[in-house]
């Protein structure tokens, strides 16, 4: 794959050095960051200041926006065109591969569904009417903020029905199967004493495999979709749990995962009442092993053509190196919900950097003040308007064009909670997370940052400035 570059590297070095040693490339954002405290209340911080670094502060003359394919890859970047979506390593980079061959970088909006509220109904029938109209108002929206792949979460047969109708500028979208949280809740509703049983306890059950099957082979038609980048088998599983302690508390001679736990804690000699974090994500990276044998195997069976995108790691799963070795031998790309930090740290990069496969940011956002809205519930930070939620979204991105395992992230996500919404679950109901509020309506000062720094991103991603990874 070739990459075109229109300047010369060493002036840009250069300058972004300095830069960086002046304090020009950034600027103050002030937020707050959201946490739980001992007894999972939420708390915010009080207001802080986070440098965030921005395309218009890097003082660099960028090239022109890369010419994009009707996927959105870049057309100055051409390999071997298979068809579908798929991953390559050159120079040192993964990439996202377009189904005609072109580099790519997912730059994805989540949860892209209508609203359930009274308001979202009301206000979707004045503005849209049917699905098609509201497609066609999404595209838009993506090409507004320059975003061109839709994540998970999302309405996949709306999508799959406006691609039919616009094969030449369709939307590339990814699919959420949901497979081990499928199987757990038709389990507990088949037999009720099985209520408080453990997730990860579910994967050992004998039936997990062939649900897994069933599911998949369900879905086996959008195997010739060259539009469907891939598939997500659940979301946010719970590997960092002390998995050891929550099988044996089962005390069950009928589960699998019970004499699992027992088996392991009596062959590596194992003091349960001292086990180590090193012990515990041992044991949590064999499970996860077990699981992504399992699905990998099942989605793969059913459609070998497209990119498996893992389990969306959240919290300290993500940082388990135990748990990153199994998703080296079974993901494509490997998916991260990423809250708590401005950005990802550097120990977090070089860990992700060193795998042999690619990693993707699949959640991550802030909401503002100036939208009205409580902001109470979710994971994100707050910060005072739109155009610095703008900012925060191009510091963190920055921050990821500088890696060379990443391929792309998703931005959580399309729409606000409506506080009205009387079924929404309450502990994520009452906030700032859109591209639109709850009219449908695109907060352009957010979206003009995004565009900023989407449409650049090609041309970011081939300087590989060290100043950007700090």
């Amino acid at each position: 794959m070739k990459h075109r570059l229109t300047f010369i590297l060493g002036f840009l070095h250069l300058t972004v050095a300095l830069l960086a040693q002046s304090g020009q490339d950034s600027i103050l954002v002030m937020a707050k960051k959201w946490s739980r405290d001992k007894n999972r209340n939420i708390v915010y911080s009080d207001w802080t200041a986070f440098k965030a670094m921005t395309v218009g502060r890097m003082g660099l003359d960028l090239p022109k926006p890369s010419a994009v394919s009707r996927y959105g890859g870049n057309l100055s970047a051409q390999s071997n065109a298979s068809g579908f979506f798929r991953i390559e390593k050159n120079n040192g980079k993964h990439w996202m591969v377009d189904p005609e061959g072109n580099a790519f970088i997912g730059i994805s909006l989540n949860s892209v569904r209508k609203g359930s509220s009274p308001q979202h109904e009301r206000v979707f029938a004045e503005k849209y009417g049917t699905d098609a109209k509201w497609m066609a108002g999404v595209k838009q929206d993506m090409k507004t903020a320059g975003f061109n792949m839709l994540g998970s979460w999302s309405d996949t047969a709306a999508i799959r029905s406006y691609n039919q109708s616009n094969a030449k500028d369709g939307i590339v979208y990814t699919t959420q199967l949901s497979l081990l949280a499928g199987f757990v809740q038709q389990q507990k509703k088949n037999d009720p004493s099985k209520k408080e049983w453990p997730t990860m306890a579910f994967l050992f059950d004998p039936g997990f495999e062939n649900y897994c099957r069933t599911k998949c082979e369900a879905n086996k038609n959008a195997a010739s979709d060259p539009w469907l980048a891939g598939h997500f088998s659940d979301n946010e599983l719970p590997f960092q749990n002390n998995l050891i302690k929550e099988f044996i508390s089962l005390n069950d001679p009928g589960s699998a995962a019970y004499h699992l736990a027992i088996n392991w804690v009596q062959t590596k000699s194992l003091d349960t009442a001292k086990l180590t974090k090193d012990q515990q994500e041992n044991f949590s990276g064999y499970v996860a092993s077990v699981y992504y044998r399992i699905v990998s195997a099942a989605i793969k069976q059913s459609d070998p053509n497209h990119l498996y995108m893992g389990s969306r790691l959240h919290s300290s799963a993500k940082n388990n190196p135990y748990l990153l070795k199994a998703c080296e031998q079974y993901l494509d790309i490997i998916s991260i919900n990423y809250y708590g930090n401005w950005t990802p740290t550097p120990a977090e990069f070089n860990a992700w950097n060193s795998l042999n496969k690619p990693f993707m940011i699949t959640e991550f956002y802030t909401k503002a003040e100036d939208s009205g809205l409580p902001n109470i519930t979710g994971a994100g930070w707050l910060v005072k308007t739109q155009q610095e939620r703008g900012i925060f979204y191009q510091n963190f991105c920055l921050s990821l064009l500088a890696a060379p395992n990443c391929v792309g992230w998703h931005w959580f996500r399309y729409q606000d909670n409506d506080p009205t919404d009387p079924k929404a679950d309450p502990s994520n109901n009452d906030s700032n997370k859109g591209l639109v509020n709850n009219r449908y309506e695109i907060y352009l000062p957010l979206a003009e940052k995004m565009i900023e720094l989407n449409r650049n991103a090609y041309g970011l991603r081939n300087l590989n400035q060290g100043p950007l990874k700090k």
